[in-house]
């Protein structure tokens, strides 16, 4: 490794540890793509004046990392760095596996800059005392292989050091849980870490004071930004509804349950955080050696902060299998029930008035944000800021709270590091409605008759008359044209919104992007100019040669002396799927920029970008299945995600493992399902088309877990398919309502039932002013089966799913409107029931089910209606005689 001239040696096996400076590892990678695509886009280390040249494919090393991304206009790496230096930390190793190049540059920018501000007389950012090494393991996957890299170096002298993830943004004070530490490292050897927690609440908590909640304005620093409920969203806005179910702060892949022993400085006995786990097991051991004294807790969030003995990395080299730090290594450590083998692992808790938070996602960056914002991680406040930055150049700012926690930027005259521009302060227009907390960076211009509220503009960026933005960032050089709406939106650097568009929540623009003139952007679509490229192997050896280069802050020499691999990968296009495109689908390589017009309007320029699999997914499960898993991770860490469809799909999961082992057989019985058929004839009997039919009940008339009461499924998938664009291959619809029905635990038949039900409202909609006759009908409904026979061949899975359609077909046959005029009246429903046998959607075994259960109920039932129409006997009769044929001559050709 390069070594600095700042550096104390400590390779030296003469250092007294207590003579050895402090030292800290900060965890530049989070090893996620929570923030992909924005983490995949090259970075300049400027703001562009223009919209960016596209990416090559070779970005190997110049993508953006999480710690450069801003937060409130300045990098989060920047936050990260003044809190270590304040704990006294004296030499940094910063690890990184992707985004290595850029953290370099940013760090000898942000050098030159300090020496430049130095000349000055101002204030040096960064003391002259700390020492930033630069580790690239670029082919590290996870934790667990950059801390064995670490250890491999032997450069982490200091006991205690200081661990830290790259995502917390925090003002805590470390003395006192250091000095905790040390003092029990002392007594006891195998005290190895001290985890620090925050009381946050835990899930499924409700707010018992709703009908008192107070307005932002209101609201006072004594109260807690992390309790479970969210009182700092507007309750009338749709997209940020009060949520009983999760603390704002907590991933949506954390249900955190922790065992402790307060009477022995809160030692930790039980770490699991996963979700789906409905029961947890402790060691009886450990009630024997700390009597009663376990307090089982789901209240608390790691902070993601760790006081270390070097035996931790040890620890994780003897065990060449952990590959994460909490799940894994915590979880085991604490586990350990033989005395002489156990690491000890304590837990520090956050004191009143302390914040720390995780911006690992993009939902939870948006809560860091505003929560700065209102002053609770004081002070990494705005106006306490000395310099900000924003994408690696430096922009003097000097901000003020106004009221309503406005901040705008008074530091105006002269160019500094602005491209060359004039610094001027924010323009705001006198009809504009400003709604705190918000930000207004260097150059801001705002037009008039606009609303801004709880969002952050980075620097230059114009918005003209009449725009709405809410819950959003915009990142610097953004251009929002007349009339945009942007809700819950994050919008990279040189990106433009076209007059009129409209980006609704969980959007991201990335880099240079534009989004049309009257667009309307769908939800949690995200756009990008980057490059698709595949995911490297996790599996990967490690190369000496990338492993061992570093760069340090403190010195002239980068100490870099590779040249990192070009990704020879081709550039692959996506089709888009509801604005969210599948991951697994090859198309023809791109050779600059493969924009979607189709989703980003004809004046528009970007690709949707669509998440990959986790690899954590066995590769026998089913690839659909495993691609709408990761969208809907994905929209669950985007902003304004609902979380408790989330919550309940947990609940089911956890309901579900408590059931192993459990026999269902016998249960139920004929009656039961007498009363749901009654239940079923009912419903047909007394509503329409539209109706909500039971879609949230199971057979035996229970309430499905994970599916919202209130909500008609069958409804909403209809409604999708009646939505999509004929002129967008039918593949895209076909994983939009597979992850639909993944959100809300529906089925194959329940989306078989919504399709069909939509396509015969396509059809129905040819005749605006009349009632086809049969005839008609069917002509047109051969004709839309071209297009949608594709989807019918995908999700009917068995006979099951073929008479469901069978089924959808009766309900609107027997119910009112337009469909039951059409489809009720003899022969229509026979003419269409052939027509799906002869396009193979619906085959003869189906039928004969569907007809067997009709015959039983007799002509006297209202199901049974179709069935017994002389049209539908004929082709029933017709039907088993054509069967009867093929079967004889199967049986002739084997003779």
């Amino acid at each position: 490794m390069g070594k600095s001239s700042g550096s104390s040696g400590g390779n030296d096996p003469s250092d007294n540890k207590h003579e050895q400076k402090l030292q800290a590892v900060l965890l530049a990678d989070t090893f996620s793509n929570s923030f992909h695509p924005i983490t995949l886009e090259d970075y300049n280390g400027s703001l562009p004046t223009s919209s960016p040249s596209p990416s090559d494919g070779n970005t190997k090393g110049r993508e953006r990392p999480l710690a450069l991304c801003p937060l409130n206009n300045v990098p989060l790496l920047h936050h990260t760095i003044d809190f270590l230096q304040s704990a006294g930390v004296e030499e940094l190793f910063l690890l990184c596996s992707s985004g290595a190049d850029a953290l370099e540059q940013y760090l000898h920018q942000h050098k030159q800059q300090s020496n430049k501000t130095h000349e000055h007389g101002n204030r040096i950012a960064w003391s002259s005392k700390l020492t930033i090494h630069l580790l690239r393991f670029t082919d590290c996957t996870n934790t667990g292989d950059a801390l064995r890299e670490l250890d491999r170096k032997n450069v982490i002298k200091s006991d205690p050091f200081i661990l830290m993830q790259g995502d917390v943004v925090t003002n805590v004070d470390l003395r006192e849980v250091m000095e905790q530490h040390a003092i029990r490292k002392k007594a006891d050897n195998s005290a190895i870490m001290t985890v620090l927690l925050q009381e946050v609440g835990g899930w499924g908590l409700d707010d018992e004071d709703d009908d008192n909640e107070e307005d932002d304005d209101n609201m006072t620093d004594s109260e807690n930004p992390n309790t479970p409920n969210d009182h700092h969203h507007n309750n009338k806005s749709k997209m940020m509804q009060k949520n009983h179910y999760l603390p704002p702060l907590r991933s949506s892949t954390d249900d955190l349950l922790l065992a402790m022993d307060p009477t022995h400085a809160n030692r930790i006995l039980l770490w699991d955080s996963h979700p789906h786990n409905s029961t947890s097991s402790i060691p009886t051991i450990f009630f024997a050696e700390n009597s009663s004294h376990i307090t089982l807790t789901r209240n608390h969030l790691d902070v993601g902060i760790d006081i270390c003995s070097p035996d931790v990395l040890a620890r994780f080299s003897d065990e060449f299998d952990y590959r994460e730090l909490r799940s894994q290594f915590v979880a085991n450590c604490v586990a350990e029930e033989e005395i002489g083998l156990q690491s000890r692992i304590f837990g520090y808790m956050l004191k009143r008035g302390e914040y720390a938070g995780r911006m690992g996602d993009m939902r939870r960056y948006h809560r860091v944000s505003m929560d700065l914002l209102r002053r609770w991680g004081y002070p990494l406040v705005p106006d306490q800021y000395n310099h900000s930055c924003s994408g690696g150049s430096y922009h003097e700012a000097s901000y003020v709270c106004e009221r309503h926690l406005v901040y705008r930027d008074v530091s105006g005259g002269g160019h500094g590091d602005n491209g060359g521009r004039e610094r001027k302060r924010s323009h705001v227009g006198r009809s504009t409605q400003l709604s705190g907390p918000l930000l207004l960076g260097p150059n801001a211009s705002i037009g008039e008759h606009c609303h801004l509220q709880r969002s952050v503009l980075g620097p230059n960026c114009t918005l003209m008359d009449n725009c709405h933005v809410v819950d959003s960032h915009l990142w610097g050089d953004v251009l929002v044209e007349e009339g945009a709406k942007l809700n819950g939106v994050i919008v990279c650097e040189g990106a433009i919104v076209r007059s009129g568009a409209v980006v609704d929540r969980g959007c991201v623009i990335g880099r240079g992007c534009v989004v049309g003139a009257g667009v309307h952007l769908k939800e949690f679509t995200r756009i990008t100019l980057a490059a698709e490229v595949e995911d490297d192997d996790d599996y990967s050896g490690f190369d000496d040669s990338s492993s061992d280069d570093s760069s340090s802050s403190g010195s002239d020499d980068s100490g870099t002396d590779d040249e990192e691999s070009s990704a020879d990968e081709s550039e692959k296009a996506t089709p888009q799927v509801s604005n969210i495109p599948s991951a697994t689908e090859e198309v023809e390589p791109i050779s600059a920029v493969d924009t979607n017009y189709e989703v980003v309007g004809k004046d528009g320029l970007g690709r949707v970008w669509a998440p990959s699999p986790s690899d954590e997914y066995d590769s026998d499960d089913d690839e659909e299945e495993k691609q709408a898993e990761a969208v809907e991770l994905m929209k669950s860490e985007s902003i304004g995600y609902d979380m408790t469809l989330l919550y309940k799909k947990w609940k089911k999961l956890q309901m579900e493992e408590e059931d192993d082992g459990f026999s269902l057989d016998g249960m139920g019985s004929d009656d039961d399902d007498m009363d749901m058929d009654d239940q079923w004839a009912d419903d047909i009997g007394d509503t329409n088309t539209d109706a909500n039919t039971f879609s949230h009940l199971d057979e035996d008339g229970m309430q499905i877990t994970g599916r919202q009461k209130g909500v008609d499924v069958v409804q909403e998938l209809r409604d999708i398919c009646l939505e999509h664009e004929t002129s967008s291959p039918v593949e895209n619809l076909r994983i939009e309502l597979n992850s639909f029905k993944f959100s809300q635990n529906a089925t194959y038949s329940d989306c078989c039932k919504g399709a069909i039900m939509a396509v015969m409202d396509k059809v129905l909609e040819g005749y605006p002013d009349s009632i086809p006759s049969p005839g008609k009908l069917v002509v047109s409904l051969k004709k839309a089966l071209e297009y949608w026979q594709q989807l019918f061949h995908s999700i009917c899975m068995g006979s099951e799913e073929e008479k469901a359609i069978i089924h959808a077909l009766e309900t609107m046959a027997l119910g009112s409107g337009k469909a039951a005029d059409v489809l009720g009246k003899e022969p229509a429903f026979r003419f269409v029931l052939q027509t799906l046998h002869d396009k193979e959607i619906v085959n003869e075994a189906a039928i004969f089910e569907w007809a067997e259960e009709r015959k039983e109920e007799g002509k006297d039932g209202s199901r049974g209606a179709l069935f017994w129409q002389q049209p539908t006997q004929d082709f029933l009769e017709w039907l088993e005689e054509s069967s009867d044929e093929d079967s004889a001559s199967d049986e002739e050709e084997s003779d």
